[in-house]
This record gives C-alpha cells, structure tokens and sequence, in this order.
C-alpha cells in the first residue's frame, strides 16, 4: 500500500491533473467530434496551471497552513527560579524527517532533502537553547537506502551533535506513522515538535490524536514579497508551482487522514 500510495500521489498533483486535462483536451479535439469538451479542458488546464504557478496566488494558499502555528517561544518550555536559573521541563526535541536525495555518493549534507535540512537544523538549534535535551530523529525506509533518521543522524554528528544525544526511531515510513513510535519513546511527556511550517498542521492533529502533547516549532516559513504585485509575482514561476503543490499535497493529506480517523 506504502509504494502504491507512493506511485499514484503524483498523478494527481495539481501539475499533472492539468496537464492530464490538456491531454485529454487534445486527444479530443483530434480525436472525436466532441470539439467543444475539448476546448474547454484545454483552456481549464492551462487556466489552473497559470493560477498556480503565480507565486502570489499559491504562497498565499500555503500560508493558511504556515500561519496556524507561529514561531516557537522558548519561554514556553522554561521557567526560571529566583536565583535565575533556568528550569528545563522539556528534555525531547522531535524532528520529523522530510526525505533524503537517495544518492550516497553525494556529501552527507547533501543526501537530506531541502524540508529535512531546514527541519534539521532548527531541531539542533533548539537542542542547544536546552541544555540536556535529546533530540528524537524520526523516518525509516523508503524505497532504497538506510533509514531517513540515520541519514539525518550523520548530518547531526557532522554539524557536532553529539550521537548520545540523539535517539533515532526507524520504523515510521510517512507522516500518520511517526506518532504511533515517538509515543513509545517520550511516554506522556512534554515534546517540541519540529517539522516545515506548512506541515505543522497535520503533524499537530495526527500527534494529538494519539493523546501526545508536542508543542509546536515551524521551521522554514515562506517570506512573501512586500507587495502582492511585486515584480517577482507579475510571471508564473516554478517556485510558485512548488507552492502549489505543497500547499495541495498537505490539504489532501489533512482530508484523507481525518476520513480514515486518524485526526
């Protein structure tokens, strides 16, 4: 199910649903009399790709889900004692694993994806505001190659964290899985919870669920232009088809794990 899921998921990216409309468009127009019905799914495929690939359009659907958590404040997770000291009560940084470039002749730093990276890096910051935090890395097999968190656990050690300060979970393969084994390592306890902003909002809920209380560090937000009519936003642009589909790709997950019960 994990590699069919896997396989079909880009079929229905908002990219490819309008290219499927552009084709079947023209098969139609020089295939069959059906000209009008033609017309139109070419004309609404390129209408949609055009939508979306305005960074304007599709950053601003992204930030409804960027925008639902704001930015850790670590007097959330620390108190302080009249001498000053600061009190720790949270000692778990989680960090969800974002996909690996899958090529082990690359630079270790390279074999992350841009989301684990940036997920990365903002879970070692914390780590290191925390004194005497451990930081749970958290994503197993994909398709080839060792487990996300492994990987991610040797970019860890290069940027200086220590491996006794890391525990790796191995077993998850996607997003609804990392609750079901963080739960076994951090018990009821208080956890940050570190993944992209705009996944925050399904890692939330599918968290929540399974009676967890992480609390919330966004990392990697997009940065709007100042003006929505910018130079930058006047042409459609790949980056802003990226958006699109992050923002697609996060909406269809939220839908389909609240259909199956799992927020």
């Amino acid at each position: 199910m994990f590699r069919l899921k896997k396989f079909l998921a880009p079929l229905f990216s908002p990219l490819s649903i309008c290219v499927e409309l552009m084709i079947l468009g023209l098969v139609l127009l020089v295939f069959s009399r059906k000209q009008k019905t033609g017309k139109v799914l070419v004309a609404l495929g390129m209408v949609v790709l055009l939508l979306c690939s305005y960074e304007g359009i599709s950053g601003r659907i992204l930030q409804t889900l960027e925008s639902q958590y704001p930015q850790l404040n670590l007097a959330q997770v620390t108190s302080q004692e009249d001498e000053g000291r600061a009190i720790q009560f949270v000692k778990w940084v989680v960090v969800l694993a974002g996909g690996v470039a899958g090529d082990s002749t690359l630079p270790v730093q390279l074999q992350i994806s841009h989301h684990s990276r940036v997920r990365l890096m903002e879970g070692i910051r914390l780590h290191r505001l925390l004194p005497g935090s451990k930081i749970i890395l958290t994503g197993g097999i994909g398709f080839d190659g060792p487990p996300e968190a492994t990987t991610l656990s040797r970019v860890a050690q290069e940027l200086g964290v220590a491996k006794s300060d890391m525990v790796l979970e191995v077993e998850s393969r996607d997003t609804k899985d990392h609750p079901l084994y963080v739960r076994h390592l951090v018990k009821d306890e208080p956890f940050i919870l570190v993944t992209s902003a705009f996944h925050m909002p399904r890692a939330m809920k599918l968290f929540v669920k399974q009676g967890l209380a992480p609390i919330p560090a966004p990392a990697g937000p997009w940065k709007p232009a100042k003006e929505f009519w910018s130079s930058g936003n006047l042409f459609p642009s790949a980056s802003g088809l990226r958006l699109a589909e992050l923002a697609y790709h996060e909406y269809m997950g939220i839908t389909w794990a609240w259909v199956r019960g799992q927020i």
